[in-house]
């Protein structure tokens, strides 16, 4: 049984006249009782009452009809919706965020796009960069928001398409009631005996690395760092002590 045999079908019901019908489907006359012939062999049923003057349905072919209208209808529907999804106008957007900067785009943006796109359902996922990379190649998120980072196999980089979002200035983070020799703003220089706190390599894998870059090359010294922190409250929390 094919699709078009029910096309085929509901015309004919709906004319109860094959040549009409035929005409409204741009086939030709036996053509069509061809395949209204051969989907009643199908069946093992009559759907129609046929002789010279007219044409009409059997009770089987009126409860047919019902079922096929309703199926047709379906078929209708979800075409619709493929191409909905197609057009990334229906589905779902599962989303990978880090969490730590995004605050300052993200609720605007995500409240834009279900505006525009109501009918796509949005999940957005707290997990570091490397677990998104590694999601993304999986097929579990569409989307990842935080850093390509070293941490990040080449092989599996070259596999990944990236967009600049946003540019973060660095800075420390240090408590108020420190006191420093010279006045003014402090240089990287000054905090030379101090413990650096970066996050757990489960967070960011190169987050020590960039603080150890940084610290040699603008202050000229080798930072002592502490691996302890899972979130940026706790870097701001450690620093004040």
């Amino acid at each position: 049984m094919e699709l078009r045999q029910l096309r085929y079908f509901v015309a004919v019901a709906e004319d109860l006249n094959f040549r009409r019908a035929a005409d409204r489907l741009h086939l030709s006359h036996p053509s069509l009782s061809r395949q209204i012939t051969d989907l009643e062999n199908e069946l093992g049923m009559k759907l129609f009452k046929r002789n010279s003057r007219r044409v009409e349905l059997t009770e089987a072919g009126r409860v047919f009809l019902a079922g096929v209208r309703q199926a047709l209808k379906s078929v209708r529907k979800a075409v619709a919706q493929a191409q909905e999804v197609a057009k990334g106008e229906r589905g779902r957007l599962m989303i990978g965020n880090i969490g730590l900067l995004t605050q300052a785009f993200l609720p605007a943006a995500l409240a834009a796009f279900r505006e525009r796109y109501p009918l796509v359902e949005v999940t957005v996922a707290h997990m570091n960069s490397h677990a998104q990379a590694e999601a993304l190649l999986d097929g579990w998120i569409m989307l990842g928001i935080g850093y390509l980072d070293a941490g990040i196999e080449e092989e599996d980089r070259q596999l990944l398409a990236t967009e600049l979002l946003l540019q973060s200035p660095y800075g420390i983070v240090y408590s108020k009631h420190r006191r420093f020799l010279k006045r003014g703003a402090p240089g990287l220089m000054e905090f030379r005996d101090d413990n650096f706190l970066a996050f757990v390599p489960e967070v960011s894998p190169v987050h020590a690395h960039w603080i150890r870059l940084l610290c040699q090359e603008i202050g000229g010294f080798e930072p002592h760092i502490e691996s302890i922190a899972n979130s940026r409250e706790d870097i701001i929390s450690g620093s004040r002590k």
